[in-house]
């Protein structure tokens, strides 16, 4: 046979061949046999010294089967190319001699691969800082080129072999200087060709299997797996290829000092701590765990909420509101407050930040005011709205004795305030002031309220220097406070009788004489004599009560005449008398002539008479003393008619008799009127 005459390797592969073919056909024939084309099966098949064993040919077997064109690997088994397998493995080799010439595509696959095992060896890419446990990002960099705020963060500038070489990377760290909070990190060039060889292998079966995609006979699919065998394979490789370049990383920190380590995680994770420290050299001026206590007591107006840090002296000598009113000046920002001093060289904690200017608000030594220019008082600063206020440092000092009378002034109108919270109660004093002064006038009767020229000043400062004009102010606010209060106690005092007063007038209308006193009532309201000496509402109240008292007493007693004149006319009605007790009441309540119909008339007092006339006014009880005739006539007729239903009620003319000869032809036109009547039937005079 020809394979008998090569070498010896050649000699291998055509044996393995014939081996393969053979167990292919035994496993096709038969599964059960268990028999398998691997490289160990192989080896052990082909030994030829059993003392020597098959350990030589299991490590010379695979790369010589590789090379094989008429065999395909699937899995960890050797086949015998097909016709199919071998148009699987035509465009595979297309596809690789294309990416061959294309230099470009690998070279970007091997750069991606190289970012993506960085993020795959360095996992954690933030750090904790210090006690306050603030989070600091560390961000990688794969470009030729820093970032232009390379001076404000942490970046991990990662170059390899294939781009640059370890003494350019180690000469860049060692310009940019020992402040410098860039890390450094190369990657050696290591089994290039190796490399290259294995990436176009893995792109040329991954593109082979989308181009001829999932086949549906025996010989396609095992073409198709063994094309992912060489896919998988790649894969492998490419990963050991990496990970030995990786294992050969250098790390080095800003003036070229290296970092030494186990891994290249831990040797990032060292350096970029190392770069905290120079980004930050400030940083431990603000670490403490306390500062959210800070913020909510001296959100709620504690002067001592520094204790929670462990600093029990004035705000203006604590380390951090002492930075901050320096930065503050003329007037800052709260984002610009925040920007600057959670940068470098800082990097606090906006806890930190937050609280110092909480703090520094509370203690008088900044004012804040929102974006319309109005003033935040130390409760009403919310952080959520920080950064749009902006701050500006006090011009002005208050001493503790200034302080003292101040606290004095709150107590005069029910504020009680601590040492340090002054500031905190002037809005509610000033309104407070604002209320006096609007009880102690109002519309007339009522004085005037008094003006609110100094309390309008005072609202226009803020600060240091409002508590300086309120302490300026202090004995004019004393003696306000002192007037208004006395007035608005005098106004409520007076006040319910002006309102007696006011009903009582209400009623007055027609009544003879009330003219007089409700002209004084007029006066009194348009010159705002409410507060007059001596009380000038009490006698009024007292006069017209008497007016109206007597004119309900003059109605009542009509009322009870006419109802008795009435009952007495009835009592000699013929037809009054023939009705039954049931028929008279029945029709004294339809026309609202039983005592319980009467209008109940209480005197006694100013309220009782008023009670009196919201039940019926005079005017109404007028209207029914005069309808109380005509009501005692209709009854009559009632009566009648009902002792008598066919009579005829006859209306006799009404005239204006002068003369006797006029009374005898009124007496003849009603007689005649009568007698034409009468021949209809009985007859009712109404």
């Amino acid at each position: 046979m020809s394979w008998m005459k090569g070498s010896d390797d050649e000699r291998l592969v055509a044996r393995s061949c014939g081996l393969i073919f053979l167990i292919n056909k035994l496993a096709g024939r038969n599964n059960e046999v268990g028999i398998r084309a691997t490289v160990d099966t192989l080896a052990d098949l082909l030994v030829e010294n059993i003392a020597q064993g098959s350990s030589g040919l299991r490590g010379k077997l695979p790369g010589l089967l590789e090379k094989c064109e008429l065999l395909m690997r699937v899995g960890d088994e050797y086949r015998i190319q097909t016709e199919e397998s071998s148009a699987w493995n035509d465009e595979f080799l297309s596809q690789r001699s294309s990416l061959a010439s294309e230099a470009h595509r690998v070279e970007a696959e091997r750069d991606d691969r190289i970012r993506k095992r960085f993020g795959q060896m360095v996992r954690k890419l933030s750090l904790m800082q210090g006690i306050s446990k603030v989070t600091r990002d560390i961000f990688p960099v794969f470009d030729a080129q820093l970032p232009i705020d390379a001076a404000g963060r942490i970046y991990v500038w990662v170059r390899d072999g294939w781009s640059i070489d370890e003494n350019s990377v180690r000469a860049d760290a060692r310009q940019a200087g020992n402040q410098s909070p860039t890390l450094f990190v190369f990657i050696p060039k290591r089994s290039a060709d190796d490399l290259r060889h294995f990436l176009i292998d893995h792109k040329a079966t991954t593109a082979t299997l989308e181009k001829r995609g999932a086949p549906n006979t025996p010989e396609g699919i095992e073409a198709r797996a063994a094309i992912e065998t060489s896919r998988l394979t790649a894969e492998g490789k490419i990963k050991e290829l990496l990970d030995e370049a990786f294992s050969g990383s250098r790390v080095f920190q800003g003036g070229g000092n290296e970092i030494l380590g186990n891994n290249l995680q831990e040797m990032v994770q060292e350096a970029a701590g190392n770069s905290l420290t120079r980004l930050y050299p400030q940083f431990a001026l603000a670490d403490h765990a306390g500062w959210p206590k800070v913020y909510e007591k001296a959100h709620q107006g504690a002067p001592d909420a520094l204790k929670a840090v462990g600093d029990e002296g004035e705000p203006a000598r604590n380390p951090v509101c002492k930075t901050i009113l320096g930065y503050i000046a003329g007037g800052k920002k709260g984002a610009d407050v925040r920007a600057n001093f959670e940068g470098s060289p800082f990097g606090w904690s906006r806890d930190a930040i937050d609280c110092g200017l909480q703090v520094l608000l509370l203690a008088g030594l900044v004012r804040a005011q929102d974006e319309r220019g109005q003033t935040i008082v130390p409760k009403e600063l919310e952080r959520k709205s920080i950064g749009k206020v902006t701050f500006k440092v006090e011009s002005a000092t208050v001493s503790t004795a200034q302080r003292i009378q101040i606290r004095k002034l709150l107590q005069k109108t029910g504020l009680s305030a601590k040492q340090g919270e002054e500031l905190v109660y002037i809005p509610q004093f000033l309104q407070t002031l604002q209320d006096l002064a609007g009880n102690a006038g109002g519309d007339p009767p009522r004085p005037a309220r008094p003006a609110p020229g100094l309390l309008s000043d005072l609202r226009l400062t803020a600060g240091n220097e409002q508590l300086l004009a309120i302490y300026n102010s202090f004995e004019q606010l004393s003696g306000l406070i002192t007037t208004w209060t006395e007035l608005a106690a005098s106004i409520a005092q007076r006040l319910p009788s002006w309102t007696v007063l006011k009903r009582l007038t209400g009623y007055t209308n027609g009544i003879q004489d009330a003219d007089i006193i409700v002209t004084q009532v007029n006066h009194l309201e348009r010159d705002r004599q409410l507060l007059a000496e001596p009380d000038p509402i009490v006698p009024l109240v007292a006069n017209l009560t008497q007016l109206l008292r007597d004119e309900l007493n003059r109605l009542d007693k009509v009322y009870q005449t006419t109802h008795t004149k009435g009952m007495a006319r009835l009592k000699t009605d013929e037809n009054w008398q023939q009705l039954e007790p049931e028929q008279r009441n029945s029709l004294l309540a339809e026309h609202k002539l039983t005592l319980t119909d009467q209008t109940q008339v209480a005197l006694g007092s100013t309220e009782e008479v008023l009670q009196t006339l919201a039940k019926i006014n005079l005017a109404m009880f007028a209207d029914r003393v005069a309808a109380m005739p005509g009501r005692f006539e209709n009854v009559a007729a009632a009566a009648a008619e009902l002792c008598e239903p066919e009579a005829q009620f006859i209306k006799v003319p009404r005239r204006t008799l002068k003369t006797e000869k006029e009374i005898d032809a009124w007496v003849d036109d009603v007689k005649r009127q009568l007698q034409k009547a009468l021949q209809q039937g009985p007859i009712v005079i109404s």
